[in-house]
């Protein structure tokens, strides 16, 4: 029998990530046993998931639970996934929390298919753009200036300056697309980490692409951030109603996030807490959770009910990022149109008609 820790495994996809909760979710509720469910399932889904399945069924099969053979593979998982296991054994809701990850990683799936979408006619007309340019560049602009020695036109200084942008364009074109390639490189690799938080084991090549795909988005940052308060809200509330200690609460919902600065955030909350400090005095404290947050969290009516309060949060953050989302998929393909098509219009106007309306002028009004 081959040892699990002999393999190494590769990073699973969310998608992948998704399929993989719908049948343990599936088999958890119909009480098939574990090990024979993976290996049933490790059949029929994504290549890059089916050797983690085949460990996973391995590692239970030898006794292990679900949550410390999952645990011992945390590896090719992120952190939020594995504290959202963690999360969903500690209240014994683990088809819950399964589908609540399913649910958020379907919707980021679709949200970033439609930015795709939006991104596609764009980055056709910027393609179009750039071979006009070339065209014009080495074709026609050293025409105008055969033309414009043959009659032994002046120079002017609008004709020097733009006979230096053409010099300069002929020699680093190749730039542009460098920049395209650059751009479709990191928006596929970067797929899997769309709108989810930097995670401690993320590479710097990783964030550098994640930052170049998507650090363009309007608001980007700020729906991730929000992202972030609504799960770590939504997940104290649930563990909270099923009786798990808030220090733990909070620490496994801050996790389930995978942000790195909320994490270490909630862990000294937790600390303070479990020492006996209050949580109104450990909260003010906080520096990486919003002022909103705090005061509902630290008002004394509040406090005898967190559960609840920690879902009106989730509420309330769950309702900014869906309006959110809804502004940024309206705004982006529009805003694009308009740079894009204004940009090309406006250096069009600049290589091409003005040295030609300048060359005009020049032979309607020879020198004696």
């Amino acid at each position: 029998m081959s040892n699990p820790d002999s393999l190494q495994l590769k990073k699973i996809s969310p998608e992948s990530l998704a399929d993989l909760n719908d049948e343990l979710s599936a088999m958890i509720r119909a009480g098939i046993p574990l090990d024979e469910g993976l290996r049933n399932a490790a059949k029929h889904l994504r290549k890059d998931s089916r050797q983690f399945i085949e460990q996973l069924a391995l590692r239970v099969q030898q006794g292990e639970t679900l949550g410390d053979a999952i645990d011992q593979e945390s590896k090719t998982l992120p952190i939020s996934y594995v504290s959202l296991i963690k999360s969903g054994l500690k209240m014994g809701r683990l088809p819950e929390a399964l589908q609540a990850y399913t649910s958020f990683s379907r919707s980021r799936m679709e949200l970033r298919q439609e930015l795709g979408n939006a991104l596609l006619y764009p980055a056709f007309v910027l393609m179009m753009a750039f071979l006009l340019s070339l065209f014009v560049c080495f074709m026609i602009f050293p025409q105008l200036m055969v033309v414009n020695k043959m009659f032994q036109l002046e120079i002017t200084p609008l004709m020097s300056s733009i006979s230096a942008l053409f010099e300069f364009y002929q020699s680093w074109y190749l730039l542009i697309p460098l920049v395209f390639c650059l751009l479709f490189i990191s928006w596929k690799t970067s797929r899997f980490s769309f709108l989810v938080a930097r995670e401690q084991n993320e590479s710097f090549i990783g964030k550098l692409f994640s930052t170049i795909a998507y650090g363009w988005i309007p608001g980007y940052q700020t729906l991730v951030r929000e992202m972030n308060y609504s799960t770590f809200a939504e997940m104290s509330g649930i563990l909270l109603t099923y009786d798990v200690p808030l220090h733990e609460s909070l620490t496994l919902a801050a996790e389930s996030t995978g942000n790195t600065k909320i994490i270490t955030e909630s862990h000294s909350l937790s600390r303070l807490l479990v020492r006996g400090t209050s949580l109104k005095e450990g909260i003010q404290s906080c520096k990486q959770f919003p002022d909103f947050i705090k005061l509902m969290m630290m008002e004394k009516t509040h406090q005898n009910h967190l559960p609840q309060i920690m879902s009106e949060i989730a509420r309330v953050y769950r309702a900014r990022v869906l309006n959110r989302i809804d502004w940024i998929k309206r705004i982006i393909p529009v805003t694009l149109l308009i740079v894009i098509a204004g940009g090309i219009t406006a250096c069009y106007t600049l290589i091409v008609f003005i040295p030609f309306v300048e060359i005009l002028k020049m032979l309607g009004s020879p020198t004696t």
